[in-house]
């Protein structure tokens, strides 16, 4: 888990993605990133940074054939990118998995001793369609199986190979994950889809930062600074933002309030399945309509772990409608008495503030031999190496 002494608020967006080669469609990078936008700039030479492997010029221009979104950690988004990444040695693809992803030859027993022997270095697959049985194989494994994620596809050609997989390899993704149909996809999907599927057309047109959910931030924050009549929607007893985790019902026209634990618990009782230790969605306890509990817990987050970021957040918010409407005001012919400035101060963060610190992976297998983790990897979950990340950690 990430470190527990300075808790970050659940990113606004981080994605794991398949770069393609446009010159040469062979030539193939996964990544993760909390900003794709400005990542894929990087790769392409048009902005510092990015990866070796992409930047030799007779592969450029890149792009992102599709991105696996929803990760609720930077932690949770390395891992998957690393299992994806070195599948013939992730543990959630082993060789004998039912799934069907062949990640390599089984070891085979000594005749004598009875003994396994060493398991045969497995061949590592570069192609696209090795890339997406891998992807699709970690998206229905036990580990992976539970998660909130999505697949947008950006491009009509990658998708039919996924499609091709799908419709045969014997397992089916979990109801919770998603697939968009995005980019030259797009005529064959609907315009708009529900909770967070929303069609962009585009890499550049995703929301990476808080926007989406500032109107439900303010209203939050407004409503917990004035506890009357406030309760908790499943227990019934008064609540205390100060001392407790209190989660706030994300419809705009529902003033339900709950407890954490409550509210999960509630969730949990309500699908009754027992080894689901999250829930992914639920039924609100005020308004009785169903909400998700991902972006519940990416307000909340935000609200206790940040505030101050989520104060400057809602500054950027008035400010702007401020200057929306002097625009209006002006395009009208009418002269307000005086309009605000619309320049954040110094001590204001920008829509950036959150991505200050590079926060890109894209590791290169070599590059780990140069950079490997001085700490044990007994009983750790994955060992993450080489990240651009400064504060990743070692998961247990």
């Amino acid at each position: 888990m990430e470190g527990t002494d300075n808790p970050k608020p659940i990113p606004a967006y981080y994605c794991c993605y398949l770069l393609r080669s446009t010159v040469r469609h062979a030539s193939l990078y996964i990544g993760s990133t909390p900003n794709p936008i400005r990542r894929l700039f990087q790769h392409n030479g048009v902005a510092k940074g990015g990866a070796k492997r992409t930047a030799r010029d007779k592969l450029r221009p890149w792009e992102m054939s599709l991105v696996v979104e929803g990760f609720m950690t930077r932690v949770g988004a390395l891992q998957f990118e690393w299992a994806w990444q070195h599948p013939e040695r992730s543990r959630h693809l082993d060789s004998d998995d039912e799934l069907g992803s062949q990640t390599g030859p089984k070891p085979s027993a000594n005749a004598k001793t009875g003994k396994l022997k060493p398991k045969p270095k497995a061949r590592i697959r570069r192609s696209l369609k090795a890339h997406l049985e891998d992807l699709h194989s970690l998206l229905r494994s036990t580990y992976f199986s539970s998660w909130p994620l999505r697949l947008r596809f950006f491009r009509a050609d990658v998708y039919g190979v996924w499609r091709l997989w799908s419709d045969r390899v014997p397992g089916r993704l979990p109801d919770n994950i998603k697939i968009i149909l995005d980019g030259d996809n797009v005529a064959k999907a609907p315009a708009k889809q529900d909770d967070g599927l929303t069609v962009v057309g585009s890499i550049n047109n995703l929301s990476v930062d808080y926007t989406r959910i500032e109107d439900y931030l303010e209203k939050s924050m407004f409503m917990l600074e004035d506890l009357e009549d406030l309760q908790c929607g499943v227990c019934k007893q008064s609540i205390s933002p100060e001392t407790e985790q209190i989660a706030v019902c994300p419809l705009s026209d529902c003033r339900g309030t709950s407890h954490l634990l409550c509210l999960s618990t509630n969730f949990l009782d309500a699908v009754n399945e027992p080894d689901l230790l999250v829930p992914a969605q639920g039924t609100c306890p005020s308004c009785e309509n169903i909400v998700q509990w991902p972006a519940m817990m990416r307000e909340l987050s935000l609200r206790n772990r940040a505030e101050k970021e989520a104060r400057a957040i809602l500054k950027r918010k008035e400010k702007r409608i401020r200057k929306e409407s002097a625009a209006t005001n002006a395009s009208s012919g009418l002269r307000p008495s005086s309009i605000e400035p619309t320049t954040l101060p110094e001590d204001d963060l920008g829509p950036d503030w959150y991505e200050g610190v590079d926060l890109e992976s894209d590791s290169d297998f070599e590059s780990q031999k140069k950079h490997r983790s001085s700490r044990p990897p007994s009983k750790l979950e994955i060992v993450i190496e080489d990240s651009d990340w400064d504060d990743a950690e070692l998961v247990e």
